[in-house]
């Protein structure tokens, strides 16, 4: 260590040596509190010090007013005492830094320097100048520290002038009294007069004081001792308002520019040689020369364009002041044509010295004027057209004009109308109610719409009222026009409109619940709870028609009446057309709806239990999905007419989309089912391919059924004992064919068809499935398998109805000995949709996985009515997942 560094009696501080060794200028280290903790030489000569100094502190050796120890400990930051004395009488300089430890001050190094620098000699002569001065006043030494400030900063800014002494200038920047560019544009600026590069430098900025912005004109200029710059002094002008000015001042010059080169003037001053001496605004194109060419030439150069304007001119030189409105290349001008004279006097009936015409282009405001008085009359015609009551009023509310429908509305005479005020003819009760809003009116000067509700006629109506605010020629609101009609059909539709959007989306809602029932069960209750829940509708249930009977047994219902079930019941047979509306939508398979419980006549017999329970109308819904009936739904309501056309056409739709929902679980049962009934029909009648398997004596199997989608089955035609073609012929018989396509088998199968309405289709819909059909020697037989539990007699219906003689000749109930294929890895076919299944079913049996291929990925789409970029969308959809439940199952 130096030794010009002294310690403390107590031991060693790393950190008093570190400090100290770096210092060449008088300089100690005090604790926070202001003991000294080391100090060098220079420090103890400048002070004439005498002794050891470690149980003295630097109050005991430096007399500091303004306190620039406890300044730097409370703020952190470098702080100077510039009033500061010594104990032998010496005006010196104290500046403190304070050292931080772990987050806290624990030391702060002091130096201390006589005050013996150009810019201290003068320092009473300077801070009496930047007090003096009005605007912000600082200086900035060499190291960028602020020494002294003009109490107009404080005025300025509120902050006092003590606390920005002694600190570095950056401290304007964090009090935010500056932005960051600005700031670095500032300290460029010191920079380049310390340097010498300029003696002064101006900055224009933006300063925020007492939360306002302001405009702040820098003046930097330097302060030199000897030839050397040793200070920079700054004032500062607020130039907020000059610039406002300036800002504003253009802006005027700009719009008067603007005016002046867009007036509509014509100007042309004349000599009394009657030659153009003078003009503006003239269009020198008309008069094919420009300005030069015409001034100088005589009045007649305007004959071709407008004689009258000579004639004018002429009257003018003449002493003779006219004006008149000319027509010049299709514009019109409101001219004035006067004599000018040496005296002054215009008017002197001796000949004119010149003469001057100014024409004011006034086409624009002709045609607006025009098109006003036409726009005043054809909104008159509407007004008095109008079906509403129009009334207009002037300021003070007297009506000025009223239409034919106010007149009828009030029934009284026009007469008496005009000129009067709102209560002369109005109840009191209506005015106070009325009058605010054309207040408001004339107060915002905009227009407003309300809605009232007034006695008219000993009913009540609802009124829409608009009052508008209308305005005179110079745009000023002269007073209001009103409006009123009557919307009181408009509100009650508007309710109901209100009312069946929230029927349609509770309807809607329903039918989205749906994709989470799994379940004939849970889609029955999931229906029911939907809609005995609402608002709307007091209890719904869900019945089906059991084997063997006509009667329809509910399955679930919600709602607080179920005792209503107990009393009534409801047979489907197929003479009976007084079976209420349950049994009619059952048998029609169209909606039925009472409107009225208590008045219809077919609903006699259920008309006191339905009463009982609090029921007004019923709505009967059929649960279809395509031609299968899978029951009912009933839907009651506490109140008449409850049930709209819109509303029956949103049950409509969840009838059928609840009916897919019930078919589906269906066909599931029967893929899930570890035991099936087996079902078979004997078929009679003259149709293509029975008559063909009689006469040639051969065999067809029809099998391999596929539902494409579309209403559409495509299945394979095998033929048996006789030349393919015979099946072909026959096939192309059939009325419901749509496509026929030759397959490459030799054994089988030969034909692919595509028939729409097919057996195969409807089997599906009623929950069974037609495994295949078989017609030998004139007669059809047709397999069919069906769930344990599934409705039979629907079966048999199905099938009766699409054949002419259908006998049921066999019922057998197995237990499948073979799981199906895609058990062994988790339930792959429940993965597929029903269109991936049809896609890769027909695929695979069309030998599109054979090698070589015996179809291509065209032809599959064709047969399947798909475009082929669809057919492979399913087919790669269809692989993967049947290869994500093998490979990850």
């Amino acid at each position: 260590m130096s030794e010009r560094v002294e310690r403390q009696a107590d031991g060693d501080d790393p950190l008093v040596s570190a400090v100290l060794e770096t210092v060449d200028e008088p300089a100690a280290v005090c604790d926070p509190g202001g003991r000294l903790r080391g100090w060098n030489g220079a420090f103890a000569d400048r002070l004439g010090a005498v002794g050891d100094l470690g149980e003295a502190s630097l109050g005991d050796l430096v007399d500091c007013p303004s306190e620039p120890l406890a300044r730097a400990v409370e703020t952190g930051e470098r702080t100077m005492g510039t009033d500061s004395v010594s104990a032998d009488g010496d005006a010196v300089t104290v500046a403190v830094r304070p050292v931080e430890r772990d987050g806290s001050t624990t030391a702060l190094v002091t130096t201390v320097t006589r005050r013996d620098d150009p810019l201290e000699d003068d320092r009473a002569l300077y801070e009496a100048s930047v007090d003096a001065a009005a605007d912000i006043v600082y200086v900035i030494d060499r190291e960028y520290t602020i020494r002294m400030a003009g109490s107009g900063f404080r005025r300025t800014t509120d902050v006092p002038t003590e606390e920005i002494e002694g600190r570095d200038v950056d401290y304007l920047r964090e009090l935010g009294l500056v932005d960051r560019d600005k700031f670095q544009e500032g300290v460029r600026s010191l920079r380049r007069l310390f340097d010498g590069e300029a003696e002064s430098e101006r900055v224009t900025l933006e300063a925020t004081f007492r939360g306002q912005t302001r405009v702040m004109e820098n003046h930097l200029s330097t302060i030199r001792r000897d030839g050397e710059v040793v200070a920079v002094v700054n004032v500062v002008h607020d130039v907020t308002e000059r610039e406002r000015r300036r800002e504003q001042l253009a802006a005027n010059r700009e719009r008067l520019t603007s005016i002046l080169d867009n007036l509509p003037v014509m100007l042309v001053v004349v000599d009394d040689d009657g030659r153009v001496d003078h003009c503006q605004g003239v269009d020198f194109d008309e008069f094919d020369c420009d300005r030069s060419d015409f001034v100088g030439a005589p009045i007649e150069r305007f004959e071709r364009v407008c004689p009258e304007v000579v004639a004018g001119f002429q009257r003018a030189l003449n002493g003779e002041t006219t004006t008149a409105t000319e027509t010049i290349n299709d514009r019109m001008y409101d001219a004035r044509f006067e004599p000018l004279s040496t005296d002054g006097d215009g008017d002197s009936d001796e000949t004119a010295d010149g003469a001057i015409a100014t024409a004011m282009d006034v086409t624009d405001r002709t045609e607006r004027e025009r098109a006003l008085e036409t726009r005043e009359e054809e909104l008159r015609a509407v007004i008095e057209s109008c079906a509403d009551p129009i009334a207009m009023q002037d300021l003070d509310g007297r009506y000025r004009v009223v239409n034919d429908a106010m007149v009828a509305t009030l029934d009284v005479d026009r007469e008496a109308v005009i000129g009067s005020h709102p209560e002369d003819v109005f109840p009191d009760a209506f005015t106070r109610r009325v009058d605010p809003h054309r207040q408001e009116v004339l107060e915002t000067e905009r227009a407003r719409v309300v809605e009232e509700r007034v006695e008219f006629d000993e009913h009540e109506a609802v009124v829409q009222l608009t009052v508008a605010p209308y305005r005179g020629p110079d745009r000023d609101v002269q007073g209001t026009v009103s409006i009123a009609r009557d919307i009181t059909e408009l509100e009650r539709q508007r309710d109901e409109l209100e009312t069946l959007t929230e029927i349609q989306e509770l309807v809607q809602e329903s039918m989205r619940a749906l994709t989470g029932a799994t379940t004939a069960e849970a889609i029955r209750e999931t229906v029911c709870d939907r809609l005995a829940e609402s608002a709307f509708y007091e209890f719904a249930w869900i019945g089906r028609l059991e084997l063997g009977e006509r009667k329809l047994e509910p399955k679930y219902s919600a709602g607080d009446d179920e005792e209503y079930l107990d009393a009534v019941a409801v047979r489907v047979d197929a003479s009976d057309h007084g079976g209420g509306p349950e049994s009619e939508a059952y048998r029609t398979g169209e909606v039925q709806v009472v409107h009225d419980v208590a008045s219809d006549p077919d609903f006699e017999p259920w008309r006191e239990a339905a009463l009982e329970s609090g029921f007004q109308s019923v709505a009967a819904v059929p649960l279809t999905h395509g031609s299968t009936t899978h029951g009912l739904l009933a839907v009651y309501a506490d109140r008449p007419d409850a049930f709209s056309e819109s509303e029956l056409a949103g049950f409509e739709t969840l009838g059928e989309v609840v009916g897919f929902a019930l078919s589906a679980t269906q066909y599931r049962r029967l893929l899930e089912a570890d035991s099936v009934l087996q079902l078979e029909f004997e078929i009679r009648g003259e149709t293509p391919l029975l008559e063909a398997s009689s006469e040639h004596g051969c065999r067809f199997e029809i099998e391999r059924a596929v539902q494409t989608g579309d209403d559409r089955v495509v299945s394979h035609l095998t033929v048996e004992g006789a030349d393919p073609v015979v099946g072909e012929m026959a096939a192309r018989e059939l009325p419901n064919l749509q496509q026929l396509r030759r397959l490459d088998g030799k054994d089988g199968p030969h034909y692919e068809m595509a028939v729409s309405d097919s057996v195969f289709q409807y089997l599906a819909e009623a929950g069974a499935y037609g495994e295949r059909g078989v017609v030998e020697d004139g007669v059809g037989h047709m397999h069919v398998e069906a769930p344990a539990d599934a409705d039979v007699r629907q079966i048999v219906d199905t099938v009766s109805e699409r054949f002419p003689t259908v006998n049921f000749v066999a019922k057998r109930e197995e237990r499948r000995t073979e799981t199906p294929w895609w058990h062994t890895h988790g339930d792959i076919g429940a993965q597929l949709t029903d269109r991936q299944r049809a896609v890769l079913k027909t695929a695979y049996f069309n030998g599109y996985y054979e090698w070589p291929r015996e179809t291509d990925s065209e032809a599959l789409a064709d047969s399947l009515d798909i475009a082929s970029t669809t057919l492979l969308q399913h087919l790669r959809k269809g692989h993967r997942r049947v290869l994500e439940a093998m490979f990850e199952s």
